[in-house]
């Protein structure tokens, strides 16, 4: 099968011709669709992540998977080989025809929501949901989002909005009209505006990273709580200021898939896909995909 592989720490992706996987005790073989880009893999790549998730080289990025059970290990009874699923693995390979993962993060993928769909909400979903969680933010408190265009951004604005949370955003102005829509009640953009001006919050999710980490803690009001995502937290400077900062690890579980993909089926949440391009097309320059015109997952298809 095909699949993408990254050979060291900083080094270019590239495509092999590697061994179909197995699925062992507790797995399930998966013929994958779509697969998406996740902002945590630039992350583990570059080696920014490698206290948290080490790797084993080669290394096949990917998490999100959208696909066709191919295979089933011992022990698994809820999946059977056709079945439509869609899930995640944090161990990464879903940039390949074929990946496996645990059952325990599979879940089948409802007639509703189309393959594609299903790949971009399997681990932003969670990923939302969980750094919402972590935040403790509650009804009528404000919270910020940096980099709410994404796919992780873009259903936290809406799963905050639901909960009665005062949204405000950081996004390109270009973005601000789809996210206000979303339920961004303020949409700062920070090539017009630096961070250090918006007003403090309750509560930051930091779906940015790179150097906006410390400068986002003084956002944040005495007690509060700072979420980060792709980048780990400064425990001393969240300490000085007196708030908590917590890096977010995505647990994704069928439970989670299920409960996700009934908002999606119930109207409550309406996934942002941004763009669907071929995972074969160029590669090496798959990490660069970050911006996009529109609102949320970049999505890449893997039969093409």
């Amino acid at each position: 099968m095909k699949a993408v592989r990254i050979d060291d720490y900083g080094a270019p992706l590239h495509v092999d011709e590697i061994a179909i996987p197995t699925a062992g005790a507790g797995q399930v073989l998966v013929e994958n669709y779509f697969t998406t880009m996740n902002g945590v893999d630039p992350g583990r790549g570059l080696g920014f992540l490698r206290q948290v998730f080490p790797l084993k080289f080669p290394w096949t990025p990917g998490g999100d998977v959208a696909g066709r059970v191919a295979a089933v290990g011992e022990g698994v009874t809820s999946f059977k080989v056709g079945d439509e699923v869609f899930g995640y693995t944090r161990e990464g390979g879903a940039y390949a025809e074929f990946v496996v993962l645990d059952a325990a993060s599979l879940a089948h993928r409802p007639a509703g929501i189309s393959a594609e769909q299903a790949a971009a909400i399997a681990v932003v979903g969670q990923t939302a949901t969980q750094m919402l969680q972590l935040s403790k933010i509650k009804t009528g408190q404000t919270l910020l989002i940096l980099g709410a265009s994404g796919g992780v951004g873009s259903l936290a604005v809406q799963l905050a909005r639901n909960a009665g949370v005062h949204v405000m955003a950081t996004a390109r102005q270009s973005k601000a009209a789809a996210l206000q829509k979303l339920g961004a009640e303020r949409v700062f953009d920070l090539t017009q505006q630096p961070l250090e001006d918006i007003p403090q919050v309750d509560a930051v999710l930091n779906l940015i990273g790179q150097d906006t980490v410390v400068p986002s803690y003084a956002l944040v009001k005495k007690g509060g709580v700072a979420v980060t995502a792709n980048r780990p937290p400064v425990a001393e400077e969240a300490a000085r200021l007196g708030i908590e900062a917590v890096f977010v690890e995505t647990n994704v579980t069928t439970e989670g898939l299920n409960a996700f993909a009934a908002l999606i089926s119930s109207g409550k949440i309406k996934p942002q896909i941004a763009a669907v391009e071929s995972l074969w097309s160029s590669p090496e320059a798959l990490w660069e995909k970050h911006e996009s015109e529109k609102l949320g997952k970049i999505v890449f298809s893997i039969r093409s």
